[in-house]
């Protein structure tokens, strides 16, 4: 009965592997579509699977384990970014995968994967932006730094030097040095002994 009236209270479910085996989920283009719900694989569950639902400032998971129902949420901003994985590290699979990554492996989150890497990099940076957290290089000890600089939702980019002028104005002599510089006050004349020139009726 409880574990009923929950899936009536999440509503629709989008599966994570209605696709196949990888994970293709439709990213929301505005506030309403949060937050977003789906499943995913979870070995560690009674039926092999888990309810995931992401909002703009939190996750939470769902299962099932040995008859018990198990919820964990976590603050949005305690996921550390997204990372875009291998699927098969030591084999031959090309298969990648967008990861929000959680200090806590069991709360990480595949939002993306496909067998190979055409559109990964538009994912990656749709998710960043949608998410508003940073897009994540994984180093060779599995480590994670940002790949680009972030405040909040924006991403910094570079400081471009000033371009150079071109044109039929380019040795023009810039017009700030035409403007008259104030004048200095210097001594006052005074004049002494002069009669003063006076009109009276």
């Amino acid at each position: 009965m409880r574990q009923r009236k929950m899936e009536a209270q999440m509503g629709p479910i989008m599966s994570a592997a209605a696709g196949g085996p990888y994970v293709a989920l439709a990213r929301p283009s505005g506030p309403e579509g949060w937050p977003l719900r789906f499943d995913a694989a979870d070995a560690g569950a009674d039926d092999s699977r888990r309810q995931i639902e992401i909002g703009l400032d939190e996750v939470v998971l769902r299962r099932r384990v040995a008859g018990v129902a198990m919820k964990a949420a976590r603050p949005l901003t305690s996921y550390l970014g997204l990372a875009v994985a291998l699927l098969d590290p030591e084999g031959d699979d090309d298969g990648v995968a967008i990861v929000l990554v959680h200090e806590d492996p069991a709360l990480s989150v595949t939002l993306y994967s496909a067998p190979h890497i055409d559109d990964v990099v538009a994912e990656w940076r749709g998710w960043s932006a949608a998410l508003g957290r940073p897009m994540l290089v994984t180093q060779a000890d599995g480590c994670h730094r940002p790949a680009y600089a972030m405040i909040g939702r924006l991403t910094l980019g570079e400081v471009r030097g000033r371009r150079a002028r071109r044109g039929a104005l380019k040795h023009r002599r810039p017009s700030v040095y035409r403007r008259r510089g104030a004048g200095r006050p210097g001594e006052l004349t005074v004049h002494r002994g002069e009669r003063e020139l006076s009109a009276r009726d």
